[in-house]
């Protein structure tokens, strides 16, 4: 578990590129505006990263509660986001769709109750933290320790500062550790049950120079065993004029080049301004933190398109409706409206419809479910697959260059090599219904029943939440393909999650076929005999449905059953304005959440992602996207995402299959800084200028022969459980005392404050 996984504040970043690595403001607004004045953060990406991801995010942490900025301000309320701190998640290759197509989670914000002080400037900063979350739908509280009397400088590079932290739940020690740094030497140790069990031990002999070891657990191997890497780095190799990082597992010693200049950078968030003055732009309807008084207690959390989640309330043991006896109340500055909090278990999305040609699409991937036996002349790409493919239109022909596979572990794209060219007519004579990332997500293909040609259309759609009762809503729905029924929920509950949940026949339709199904749509969510159609129980979502379950679409009109291919007795529309999927599962993102107003019981509006037509640049660094026009997905300041992606090896930085082992997704290119496009919204346009905020850089690979560093790793000794304290404990030196009550809004926000 650990409250730690690693990203702003890196240590990586002191140990391999010596100190910050500027990235570059283009600024054309106003000296002062945001745009210019906006903090823009990098840190190196290596396979050490992984040691030490837990040690790079309790440091993220503690910078977002702002300890130094509010010193002497007595006991005071931080909210921090983990997701902002987490890179991990960001980066899994089985996560690789929904990284670039902005699918992101609602903030998951942790709640600290903070007091720092320092005696005098002669004295060191004490600061004293209580930390709430949940993980897993269970309560953890950490309590955190931290002494502070030099901030880092290039001498001595890492300043002096000591943190003691442990994290409890039941009770329980769930994991403990520390983190010393005395000016050139830092040590760094966690152990426990849900730890990941790292120690670190680097030593900076010079600002730019230095070694280090660490010990990291290798959960490939059963029982799990224990790996070490061991470093160096110096920016004396007269070759490389930055200089050289060395890294050894004992099996795999590499040697990297420390330039900037030759590393490669792959930004995770961007910001988004007004290209006039500068200024930050975000949605007109933005989320924004909220807490809860039910049941005696308050929690604090956000709400926003995505959903509403509580720190500490697990929304999936409360019914379905208007959470009785709850207030919700806003916690933006200023703003004192109260709510009421609704539930739904499961979530009706609507599609709307939009259009460009197939010639826009050229060399564009995009994943397609079908059947492509004999197909392709190649009897390796055959059958029912989750296929990649792309228009090639200078030949006017599909090629196949992937094969998407799910599992327990997610769903991992594997490349096909050489590619396939569709020879087969298939592809011409039905709708081609699949997902590109940069398109936005859902495209449709029509059949033209002839071979296609760079002109066909090319309909992909924006997405919308409807609530429950909404009175737009439609109140009937029709599904052909992967229709939940009363009878068919009710077999997969009964058989744990090991039958499909859907009626056996519509499981096997696609487009067209014998039978389909009626739902009812209320305020009670969707219906079929009456019965809802949700599963929130995770016990029962596991393999290809752990991520939840999810309809084929579903359309406000009763399906039209002449004209279907042979053979069919009811299919689809061919060409829909718009439709409709339902989800359901235990996740915030398959469920619907929603606050009405006390005032007026209007319900609060958030808005949806937004496409943004952009231009990738020409040039070698854009690779095979180079002047191509993609679509991206504004979802407020700071999220802007559908940057197609790849992946790479951690262990020397190379392109990789995203099957291989260890394999990390990462964005294939980045915007420059000063990038423009345009932001439409209804009948208004905003035009946006765009640079990088947060940023990974992953050094280039060079020969060992060229490098004299020492043999890394020999100049430093690894910390200990020995060496832990427990400041939760009354006994310990490092005690913190009993978390202290404070009924003021939150000071601090992700780093803000307030």
């Amino acid at each position: 578990m650990s409250f730690v996984t690693g990203k702003r504040k890196s240590l990586a970043l002191s140990l391999l590129a010596a100190s910050s690595i500027p990235l570059s403001a283009l600024a054309t607004p106003s000296v002062t505006s945001p745009y210019v004045v906006d903090a823009q953060n990098s840190h190196v990406q290596d396979a050490t990263s992984e040691g030490i991801a837990n040690l790079n995010m309790v440091l993220c942490i503690m910078n977002a509660m702002q300890p130094a900025v509010m010193v002497n301000s007595g006991d005071y309320i931080a909210l921090i986001d983990k997701n902002k701190c987490d890179s991990k998640s960001q980066s899994s290759a089985s996560n690789s769709t929904s990284a670039a197509s902005g699918a992101t989670a609602t903030p998951d914000y942790m709640t600290a109750v903070v007091n720092s002080s320092r005696a005098s400037n002669a004295d060191p900063m004490i600061a004293k933290s209580w930390i709430s979350f949940t993980e897993e739908g269970n309560p953890v509280e950490v309590f955190v320790q931290v002494s502070a009397t030099r901030s880092p400088t290039d001498a001595p590079p890492y300043g002096q500062f000591r943190m003691d932290y442990i994290g409890k739940a039941g009770g329980a020690t769930k994991f403990n550790g520390f983190i010393d740094a005395n000016g050139a030497d830092v040590s760094y140790f966690e152990t426990g049950p849900n730890s990941s069990d790292n120690a670190l031990a680097m030593r900076a002999s010079s600002a730019t120079a230095g070694s280090g070891t660490m010990m990291v657990p290798d959960f490939s191997t059963n029982p799990a065993t224990s790996s070490t890497f061991n470093f160096a780095y110096d920016s004396s190799e007269t070759a490389f004029p930055a200089g050289v990082f060395r890294r050894s597992d004992g099996t795999n010693d590499v040697c990297f080049d420390r330039s900037v200049a030759n590393a490669q950078k792959s930004v995770w968030r961007f910001g988004t301004y007004n290209a006039n003055d500068g200024a930050r732009v975000d949605q007109a309807n933005p989320g924004f933190p909220i807490t809860v008084a039910y049941n005696g207690n308050s929690y604090y959390g956000y709400a926003g398109y995505w959903g509403i989640n509580f720190q500490g309330l697990d929304l999936n043991s409360i019914a379905d409706g208007i959470l009785a006896g709850a207030v919700v109340a806003d916690q933006r500055p200023g703003n004192s409206t109260t709510y009421r909090l609704a539930k739904n278990s499961g979530k009706l999305t609507k599609w709307t419809q939009h259009q460009q040609t197939l010639a826009a699409m050229d060399g564009i991937p995009f994943t397609f479910y079908g059947d492509l036996t004999g197909q392709t002349g190649n009897n390796t790409i055959s059958g029912f697959g989750n296929w990649q493919m792309q228009w090639n239109n200078s030949s006017s022909t599909f090629s196949v260059t992937g094969k998407q596979t799910c599992g327990n572990k997610g769903c991992v794209l594997s490349s096909i090599s050489p590619t396939a060219t569709v020879t087969g007519v298939m592809l011409n004579g039905l709708p081609i219904a699949g997902w590109s990332d940069s398109f936005g997500g859902n495209i449709n293909i029509p059949p033209t029943g002839s071979a296609h040609t760079g002109t066909d259309a090319v309909n992909y759609y924006s997405q919308s939440a409807v609530i429950p009762g909404d009175v737009n809503a439609p109140s009937a729905l029709y599904c052909l393909s992967n229709c939940p029924t009363a009878a068919s929920l009710v077999n997969f509950a009964t058989n744990n999650g090991n039958v499909t949940p859907f009626d056996s026949t519509t499981a096997q339709q696609w487009g067209w076929g014998s039978t389909s199904v009626t739902y009812s749509f209320d305020a009670t969510g969707l219906k079929e005999t009456s019965a809802p159609m949700v599963i929130s129980n995770a016990n029962l979502l596991t393999g290809q449905f752990q991520g939840g379950i999810m309809t084929g679409r579903l359309f406000p009109a009763p399906l039209p059953t002449t004209g279907c291919p042979s053979g069919g007795a009811v299919c689809e529309p061919g060409n829909p304005a718009t439709y409709y999927t339902w989800q359901t599962g235990a996740n915030q993102w398959n469920q619907t959440t929603w606050l009405t107003r006390i005032g007026d019981s209007s319900v609060v509006s958030f808005d949806p992602p937004q496409n943004i037509s952009y231009t990738v640049p020409t040039g070698a660094a854009y690779g095979s996207w180079s002047g191509k026009a993609i679509q991206l997905q504004f979802n407020g300041f700071g999220n802007l995402n559908g940057i197609p992606g790849y992946c790479v090896s951690p262990i020397d930085n190379s392109q990789v299959d995203c099957g291989a082992t260890g394999a990390r997704y990462v964005p294939e290119f980045s915007l420059p800084d000063g990038a423009t496009m345009t932001l439409m919204d209804g009948g208004t346009s905003t035009p946006l200028i765009v640079k990088a905020l947060d940023a990974e850089l992953r050094l280039s690979k060079v020969a060992c022969g060229l490098t004299a560093l020492p043999p890394p790793g020999t100049t430093v000794t690894l910390p200990t459980a020995a060496d832990v304290h427990d400041p939760s404990n009354s006994v310990d030196s490092d005690y913190i005392g009993t978390k202290p009550a404070v009924a003021s809004a939150p000071q601090v926000i992700d780093g803000v404050v307030q």
